[in-house]
């Protein structure tokens, strides 16, 4: 598996959200790619410091809709 399909998987990975081939294909492409495992190590960082950051506000629903579009059209690419 190449660096860019581990990138586009990389969040269903973190959610746990992946089958279990995939899951260790991406943890045998992380053990010898430094890049890989920084954008995993990043992504995962950011998703703890968000979640204490705005543990007791809600993002407006209109918003959640427009971030995720965006995200899914940048990394569909």
């Amino acid at each position: 598996m190449n660096c860019r399909k581990i990138i586009k998987l990389i969040s269903d990975y973190i959610d746990r959200e992946i089958e279990e081939v995939k899951r260790e294909m991406i943890e045998e492409h992380i053990k010898i790619c430094k890049k890989c495992e920084s954008i995993l190590n990043t992504t995962e960082k950011t998703i703890k410091l968000s979640k204490v950051i705005y543990k007791n506000k809600k993002v407006p629903k209109r918003l959640e809709k427009i971030l995720y579009y965006q995200i899914r059209i940048r990394y569909k690419k």
